[in-house]
């Protein structure tokens, strides 16, 4: 059985329809429900038949079917691991729904830095799991026998609360990072010592990279101060990488905010994909 991680999620914490929110996309979503996007999250499929989660958002019952639905499977997949990135709220608002009240898990395996866990300890949203704190950089199988390994990987990113992490996820024949929240490129570049966005992933060996895409541009939310807002633009991405290159790894924007047009096939989307990029959609396959 090959190793193969599922997209689960390309939408920022608050998904599409936005709470609160009636703009176009908002308003589409609501009106029709093919245009829903979860909150970012994937999962992997290991060799043996194991399922692992890679964030717990609180789209997780239509995420657990999704997973399902796009391995031909019937029912819903209840994942044998969990593993978080960061603590923020899109990221960790579906752990209550492993809890008594819902799923009545017990000692589910989950992988966070000890930052994270010690967060999520003061939240009291623990009690379903067995948590193993994560060293940075060192890989490790989420199950004996699962068939790839997990590598949690520091980036700067607004760590108010607990440190952040990309998790390169590294298979048996490829391996894909996953990188769906971080401040700037200039940081992230530096912590790792590289010079480009290119130089860095080559350097972590990913085959495929799922990277954040959160905002078209720095004037996408009118009235808020986005510097408050740290990401690098999918615009700023594009000026940095340029034309994908033969031997360049694939790369994919998630965690598209409900503002980003790229939520839509238009000029701006046209124009990424002329460059050889991509846009994640919900329930694509990578096999690793």
């Amino acid at each position: 059985m090959a190793v193969t991680l599922t997209v689960l999620g390309i939408a920022q914490d608050g998904g599409v329809p936005h709470a609160g929110c009636a703009c176009l996309h908002c308003m589409d979503a609501h009106h029709d429900p093919t245009l829903r996007r979860h909150p970012v999250a994937c999962g992997v499929m290991g060799s043996d038949g194991s399922m692992h989660l890679i964030e717990a958002s609180r789209a997780l019952p239509d995420q657990m079917r999704l997973w399902a639905a796009s391995l031909d499977r019937d029912g819903v997949v209840r994942p044998d691991s969990v593993s978080l990135t960061h603590v923020h709220i899109g990221h960790v608002d579906g752990l209550g729904q492993f809890g008594k009240e819902i799923m009545g898990a017990k000692s589910l395996p989950l992988f966070a830095s000890s930052s994270v866990v010690f967060e999520m300890e003061k939240r009291e949203m623990m009690a379903p799991f067995t948590t193993s704190k994560v060293s940075a950089m060192k890989g490790f199988e989420p199950s004996e026998g699962c068939g790839f390994e997990l590598v949690f990987i520091p980036v700067p990113h607004r760590d108010e609360f607990a440190d952040t992490h990309a998790i390169l996820i590294r298979g048996p024949d490829k391996s894909v990072l996953f990188l769906p929240d971080h401040d700037k490129w200039s940081g992230t570049l530096a912590q790792h010592g590289a010079e480009t966005i290119r130089e860095w992933i080559c350097s972590l060996e990913a085959d495929i990279a799922l990277i954040d895409g959160s905002f078209w541009n720095s004037g996408e939310l009118p009235g808020r101060d986005m510097s408050q807002i740290p990401h690098p633009t999918v615009s700023e991405s594009l000026m940095m990488l340029g034309q994908r290159r033969e031997g360049d790894p694939e790369i994919y924007f998630i965690h598209l905010n409900h503002s980003n047009p790229l939520l839509k096939q238009g000029r701006e989307y046209d124009e990424l994909v002329g460059m050889g990029w991509g846009v994640c959609w919900q329930g694509q396959h990578f096999s690793l």
